[in-house]
């Protein structure tokens, strides 16, 4: 928490919601000067260091780069933010975000428990300021509804269609190669474009109504599912919408 503190301060994000499990941390945030990477590193090495000399040992502690994506407005924004509000509930730990100490649930419940480096006002305010009615509506979006990374796009973009592309055809143009994002987003259109010729390829419905040829179809389809699945480009969810109208990411 003291960690958190500091690295609000020192790279100038604003954090508008948190929470820290056994194994894993989820942050809500938004900087205004592109520097997420050096801000979570310097995060992950300082807690590391911390972590390291208090149970003498040595090595990472985190595996892996952290993962981060886009939000395109304020409904996905808001929707996340109950999102993570919502894991220890998930998890069984507790029956209420507010009951759980390390997240950021208590500060929008009450005010008396938010940190001065922790931004409530931006997400309370689509509740009209009342922070009975977040409460309210964070416990129906967590028991009602369903995980809003399910419009994760690319891996990257959390939004529409329209937001995604626009993003896409921004990071495109992008000269540097250097930006983590850029570099994933690359990569993940080369292979989705390989799934769309798989698709045009695979995906064809013959106009043959023998038993033989809608074997054929079927085989076609499924050959389409496993490979586009295996590519991990789609969620289940997205991959069956693609499969039912056609060629559309």
């Amino acid at each position: 928490m003291e960690l958190l503190e500091k690295t609000s301060e020192k790279f100038h994000l604003e954090i508008h919601a948190y929470v820290l499990m056994e194994n894993h941390y989820h942050l809500l945030l938004r900087t205004r000067q592109g520097n997420l990477s050096r801000a979570i590193q310097w995060l992950g090495v300082s807690y590391t260091t911390w972590f390291n000399r208090r149970h003498e040992r040595s090595g990472h502690l985190f595996q892996g780069r952290f993962k981060s994506f886009l939000i395109e407005d304020d409904r996905y924004f808001n929707a996340m933010c109950f999102y993570i509000h919502g894991n220890p509930v998930r998890a069984g730990i507790v029956e209420e975000p507010e009951a759980y100490q390390w997240s950021s649930a208590r500060a929008y419940a009450d005010r008396e428990a938010c940190a001065p480096w922790l931004t409530t006002g931006v997400v309370l305010e689509l509740s009209g300021g009342s922070r009975r009615k977040f409460c309210a509506e964070q416990s129906a979006y967590i028991w009602g509804q369903a995980s809003p990374l399910s419009e994760l796009r690319y891996g990257i973009y959390l939004g529409s269609g329209g937001y995604a592309e626009t993003c896409r055809r921004m990071a495109a143009q992008e000269r540097s190669g250097e930006k983590p994002q850029v570099r994933l987003l690359r990569r993940l259109m080369d292979k989705a474009e390989a799934a769309e010729k798989i698709i045009k390829r695979l995906h064809s419905v013959s106009s043959d109504h023998s038993s033989s040829a809608r074997k054929q179809s079927q085989l076609q389809r499924d050959m389409c599912i496993y490979i586009m699945s295996r590519m991990g480009i789609y969620t289940n969810r997205r991959l069956g919408s693609i499969l039912e109208s056609g060629i559309q990411r």
